[in-house]
């Protein structure tokens, strides 16, 4: 790489923040690159193969919302057809042993509903005296049986548990929440969302940066190997555990209120147990399912047209467990929690007649865990237990005029979706163009 080369902006990641972000400055200066620390680019965008004729998604699967928000903006040109699933589905109450639809439950799930919708009414907490949501439901009057509805469909989706899911800001999401409770499934692959995104940037992938040195005079990133890049501005994409693992070094140091905040601040772990079968063995119109006294809290079918074409008779059932359920695959072993979701989907869909469906069809079975996956650490941000007002604004804001930050955690919605990253890409590189002279003469 130019050792002496001096580049208009270094934008590091190339997950949907960082490339979003790379097109938009691309648009006004002339010179842009991006560097990722994985060996592929996508982020926490990442696909499963071979286990199925289509590529199953590791990452994000479907979109949350279907209103109002900018990845249905940015792709609306791509040729993207989606079908609209609503959220919940089904529900499967595992001391019950009980399979129902979202229709068909009793008011004391309702309830948990009105809760978790009306929670935006709430007056904030005071500055240090923060309520997990498990105390706020409890303070509700909430029954056990709605603390592990609530568990399975509210804190799973958000990627914790309810103790470590934050009343402050979950009021923050509620209030500023405005694309509805529907799911987005999309006809392709999100890698082919990625390689858009990617068209026509610059980007080195396989170089971590371990080091940032800003001033006045630019910024200096080490790369591996004694490897230096030199820019004039330098926006930072990277994953929230990342900034809170140290790997990265800031000289100086990075301003108290953002130092605070990414201590404060926290990213939920999430696994995917995905099995194929060689029969679908569920209701047709089964989509997702939250279930209650059971492995996994939440299931869904997936399949895509093959990518080559042609007739298959695979089916694929993911098991999505996230925060510290997620933690105890890696207690337990990857075997054993294919194995628990194998005899989860045979109590859930077994009959007199077919008592173990899951088993008798099961051709594979594959585990991806979040947290094994280097310069990751973890699937996405939370509304989090102990942050402060204000602590999304603190990890976004521009530092000396030279470093900018995105990604989802930096969302001062507290919103952890694609949409997300890709609107903190877009809010960071309008900063950083702010400060680019001859930038700024072309905007």
């Amino acid at each position: 790489m130019e050792a002496d080369r001096e580049w208009s902006c270094v934008v590091v990641g190339a997950g949907l923040a960082g490339l979003y972000a790379a097109q938009q400055l691309k648009k006004h200066i002339p010179d842009v690159l991006v560097v990722e620390a994985q060996k592929d680019i996508g982020g926490r965008v990442r696909q499963i193969h071979g286990l199925a004729p289509w590529p199953i998604e590791a990452g994000p699967e479907f979109v949350h919302g279907a209103e109002n928000h900018k990845f249905n903006e940015v792709v609306k040109d791509w040729g993207i057809k989606f079908t609209e699933k609503p959220w919940p589905d089904w529900w499967y109450f595992g001391a019950e042993r009980r399979l129902v639809r979202d229709s068909e439950v009793d008011d004391e799930v309702d309830k948990v509903h009105e809760l978790f919708d009306s929670i935006g009414d709430e007056p904030p907490p005071p500055p240090g005296a923060d309520v997990s949501a498990a105390q706020w439901l409890r303070a509700k009057g909430a029954t056990a049986r709605q603390l592990r509805v609530a568990e399975v469909c509210y804190a799973n989706d958000f990627g914790c548990g309810l103790e470590q899911l934050g009343v402050r800001e979950m009021i923050v999401e509620n209030n500023n929440w405005d694309s509805g409770e529907t799911y987005l499934l999309a006809d392709k692959s999100m890698r082919y969302v990625v390689e858009r995104l990617a068209e026509g940037l610059d980007i080195r992938t396989g170089f971590p940066i371990t080091s940032v040195r800003y001033g006045p005079a630019g910024v200096e990133l080490s790369g591996p190997s004694g490897a230096r890049l030199r820019a004039r501005r330098v926006i930072l994409t990277v994953p929230l555990r990342v900034l809170q693992s140290g790997r990265v070094a800031f000289s100086p140091e990075l301003p108290q209120p953002k130092r605070d905040a990414i201590r404060r601040l926290r990213m939920g772990n999430a696994v995917k147990v995905v099995c194929a079968f060689s029969r679908r063995f569920w209701p047709e119109d089964l989509y997702d399912v939250c279930c209650t006294d059971a492995f996994a809290p939440e299931i869904w079918s997936t399949q895509h047209a093959p990518v080559e074409g042609g007739a298959h008779n695979l089916h694929a059932m993911v098991g999505f467990l996230a925060g510290e359920r997620a933690d105890t695959v890696a207690a337990i072993g990857e075997p054993e929690a294919a194995r628990r979701f194998v005899a989860q989907l045979d109590e859930m869909f077994g009959s007199a007649s077919d008592p173990r469906p899951a088993s008798s069809s099961l051709v594979r079975c594959e585990v991806f865990d979040w947290s094994k996956v280097e310069w990751v650490g973890g699937a996405y941000s939370y509304p989090t237990f102990g942050a402060e007002a204000g602590d999304r604004e603190a990890l976004a804001a521009p530092v000396a005029g030279a470093l900018f930050f995105a990604g989802e955690a930096t969302h001062p919605d507290v919103n952890p979706c694609m949409q997300a990253a890709l609107e903190s890409g877009e809010a960071a590189a309008v900063a950083c163009l702010k400060t680019l002279s001859f930038a700024r003469s072309r905007l």
